[in-house]
């Protein structure tokens, strides 16, 4: 059965997509709201600006939303498994929403005064979340981890810059069975890695 989407969705999935094809200040929110299927005042209503719009678009179709939903399902199994889901996700997440991030890289570029704290706030957030991960299994008496948030910061630059690389840059697919080796190598760095920062420890990866 169809659920008919809310207002607030509407707008969000027009803003992401108008957004990721125009740009930010090119991207109206007049034509938002025509897309959406909502009078222009409803944005303001819902989102007060254009800027807290922007930010819950980012937040929304980060991959902040689905590292959280996968953590529980994560905490029982060892390292390395639960390491592969979330660099599966996490790329896999990347993949999807290229044009944004490349529309995100090209307004740091513009107006980094206005976008560098919204990405600050971002990475700040995804850094809480991946650490997270971490601390629970540290909590559940695991010795394969370093310090939480160190750890958070690592997972996402290795998962990033192989994005980034072979995506943005080159123009393949990080998903790819030719790069399968190369995401194997990456969830082994980062388990070994982690393992490897416990002073005395063996990896377990």
């Amino acid at each position: 059965m169809n659920v008919k989407k809310s207002a607030r969705e509407r707008i969000l999935e027009a803003a992401f997509e108008l957004m990721s094809e125009k740009g930010f200040a090119g991207a109206s929110t007049r034509e938002i709201a025509q897309r959406a299927g909502v009078a222009e005042v409803t944005i303001f209503r819902q989102f007060t600006n254009k800027e807290i719009l922007f930010r819950q678009i980012t937040q929304s179709y980060s991959t902040i939303p689905v590292i959280e939903e996968l953590i529980p399902s994560l905490l029982d199994k060892p390292i390395n498994e639960g390491i592969a889901v979330l660099v599966d996700a996490f790329i896999g997440r990347l993949s999807d929403n290229k044009p944004w991030i490349r529309m995100f890289q090209m307004e740091l570029q513009r107006d980094p005064d206005t976008f560098r704290p919204l990405f600050q706030s971002f990475l700040d957030e995804l850094y809480r979340v991946c650490g997270s991960y971490f601390t629970e299994i540290l909590r559940n008496g695991s010795s394969v981890c370093c310090d939480p948030q160190l750890a958070a910061r690592i997972f996402v630059m290795l998962c990033y810059g192989c994005f980034q690389v072979e995506e943005m840059q080159l123009g393949g697919s990080c998903k790819s069975m030719e790069n399968k080796s190369l995401i194997d190598s990456i969830v082994n760095l980062l388990c070994n890695g982690v393992a490897g920062a416990v002073s005395g420890a063996t990896p377990h990866c």
